[in-house]
């Protein structure tokens, strides 16, 4: 046998195969000819992520029709995830695998498509992604007063509100506005990091995540760009005195009494 029909880990094809369980989720939005590699990667990732136990799952191949996506369990680990995958359906956890099958649903949802994951060919289904038939729930969204980190990429208008646009994370933030006077001033911070106070709006999806709708610029104080060791050179200069009342208040603390703990 050569080395290209042996597995990593030195088992051969059959091994990994006798007594193992075969996975298979199901896109009806795609082909295998027509899915994004990078699409596709990302959907391999939360699977793995719900499956767990990733030293004994492998991806075996692509089938045509809708995308079949098809997972190989080796027999060591197929009792642990039979019980993984139950509880997701169930919702009972473990976190890491209802954050997956949460991420699989929301891909799901905007390629306009619904997902099952059965076992073997003919299987039941063990899963099923609602994606697309999944209703959006409405959030209403919520104005508060805060603050905006990032870095300035763009300044533009010709009327009296001027639109900013902040790189933070290594994404943008579009939907801030500011007058003239507060405009020009930032002129002067272009791709330097500032810290924007204001009013803004945010709204929430089904997932928990907070998008911004759009902020006022009222304010803004520069940022010091310096390297963590610097920063953390600085915090230890700081002096602080801590006496026995303090230290007696971090039990309550830990266990979260003054925050409406026990």
């Amino acid at each position: 046998m050569t080395m290209a029909t042996r597995p990593r880990s030195g088992k051969t094809i059959d091994d990994l195969r006798h007594g193992a369980a075969e996975y298979r989720f199901v896109i009806d939005a795609y082909s295998p000819k027509t899915i994004p590699m990078a699409r596709l990667a990302e959907y391999m990732r939360h699977l793995a992520d719900m499956f767990g136990e990733s030293a004994f799952v492998h991806f075996d191949r692509l089938e045509p029709g809708s995308t079949v996506l098809v997972s190989n369990i080796e027999r060591e680990a197929v009792p642990k995830v039979k019980q993984r995958v139950v509880s997701v359906r169930r919702r009972e956890g473990p976190s890491e695998g209802i954050r997956a099958y949460k991420a699989i649903n929301r891909l799901l949802r905007e390629d306009n498509s619904v997902g099952l994951l059965k076992e073997k060919r003919d299987g039941a289904i063990i899963i099923r992604f609602p994606g697309r038939e999944e209703t959006e729930e409405a959030f209403p969204a919520v104005r508060e007063r805060g603050s905006i980190d990032g870095v300035i990429v763009r300044i533009g208008g010709k009327d009296e509100t001027i639109h900013v646009t902040l790189e933070s994370e290594n994404e943008q933030i579009a939907g801030c506005f500011t007058n003239r006077q507060v405009a020009k001033e930032l002129a002067h911070k272009l791709f330097e990091p500032v810290r924007l106070f204001g009013t803004g709006r945010w709204t929430r999806d089904n997932d928990g995540r907070w998008a911004l709708i759009d902020f006022k610029i009222e304010s803004f104080e520069p940022l010091e760009d310096i390297p963590l060791s610097k920063a953390l050179g600085q915090l230890r200069t700081i002096k602080t005195e801590w006496d026995s009342e303090a230290l007696a208040e971090l039990p309550i603390i830990r266990r979260g009494a003054r925050n409406g703990g026990r």
